[in-house]
């Protein structure tokens, strides 16, 4: 039987190349070859030490590549796939028997993580999407690739796009509307690039010149640098000017508790505050609880997605592929063998979105 290889971490800071059989597949399950997988901040997290996760087979960004369809034969959206497409699959299940699954909120289902946190030594060993294979579970959705869709321009979908989709589709992004995006990350910018296809004008706000940079080219009305605007109250005021009195919706996406705070600030009288970038559980910071109810502002969380926002993922990908220059978003690729190196010059900030490669054109 052929042999298959992941990227096993046993302990924060350490990787294990481990090499299993390829397991037999269950009908409306399906192994994939992976084509390229991207290091998250997440699995950087994981790697330092600072997530509750502190073993498990790495990765949950991907693309891969079907090679037999025979037990699962159409996408979650009904299309039919055939040996060598390339699909893009969520990177936790729905059980639909848990008390979030039956009330809709799939994303939200209380084993969302139980295939992917199980040992890889047990069967089908293939959890992690840092890896040569990947099995794909019925309770997974998963969506075909378009042609015209690069390979690395998808790596992502499954994470970061399919999250600010469903965060701006919870915000209800409109045509006029104001939003300001803190943080032009990977987050940031395909946030940026969402609503400025919906119609809003979007100030971004970051402290890398070449970040604001790239946002602008991602569709950002405006940028306020925290280099030119040191002060937080400063920001405030500049966003508020920019967007007539405040934002219809201010984006969360840096990640650093502060910025909630400061993304509320940011909010007009009436609007809204979409959070996801604050994941790990601990981050506390002092939040303005009478600014939230007199100026009756909404704080919305958002994390993972439904099924459907990764289907759009990609579809706004296809929509805007030649418009958007989404391959700027990845400035470094490893081969497999380097998952380890690839994991440290993210941690050390070497680069700012890595990939692996597994066959990626």
């Amino acid at each position: 039987m052929s042999v298959g290889r992941i990227a096993y971490m046993p302990s924060p800071g350490k990787i294990e190349l481990r090499e299993y059989e390829l397991p037999q597949v269950a009908a409306g399950d399906l192994l994939i070859e992976v084509l390229a997988s991207g290091i998250c901040g997440s699995d950087v997290h994981m790697f330092a030490d600072e997530h509750p996760l502190k073993s498990l087979a790495l990765g949950h960004e991907m693309v891969g590549r079907i090679v037999d369809p025979t037990t699962r034969p159409y996408d979650t959206a009904g299309v039919p796939l055939a040996a060598g497409d390339r699909v893009t699959v969520s990177y936790f299940q729905a059980c639909m028997a848990c008390q979030p699954c039956a009330r809709g909120e799939v994303e939200m289902c209380l084993h969302a993580y139980d295939n992917w946190i199980s040992s890889p030594d047990e069967a089908p060993h293939f959890n992690g999407m840092h890896g040569t294979h990947y099995y794909v579970r019925r309770t997974q959705a998963l969506f075909r690739v378009p042609d015209e869709v690069p390979t690395l321009v998808a790596a992502t979908a499954n994470c970061a796009l399919a999250q600010v989709t469903a965060g701006v589709d919870r915000a209800g992004v409109a045509t006029g509307d104001a939003v300001v995006v803190l943080g032009a990350g990977g987050l940031g910018l395909y946030c940026t690039a969402i609503c400025r296809e919906r119609g809003a004008t979007v100030v971004v706000v970051d402290a890398v010149p070449s970040r604001l940079e790239l946002a602008r080219s991602f569709g950002a009305s405006h940028t306020v640098s925290l280099q030119d605007y040191p002060d937080a109250q400063a920001r405030v005021a500049a966003v508020r000017e920019l967007t007539g009195g405040g934002a219809d919706t201010a984006f969360e996406l840096a990640g650093v508790p502060a910025a909630v705070q400061e993304a509320i600030s940011m909010a007009r009288i009436g609007g809204q505050v979409i959070e996801i970038g604050n994941i790990m559980p601990g981050l506390v910071t002092p939040i303005d609880v009478g600014d939230i109810t007199r100026r009756k502002v909404s704080v919305l969380p958002v994390i993972r997605y439904r099924p459907d926002h990764l289907q759009e993922a990609i579809r706004f990908l296809q929509r805007n592929i030649g418009a958007v220059p989404f391959e700027k978003l990845v400035d470094a690729t490893y081969p497999f063998d380097q998952v380890e190196v690839a994991l440290q010059d993210s941690q050390n900030r070497r680069v700012a979105r890595a990939i692996l490669t597994l066959g990626a054109e």
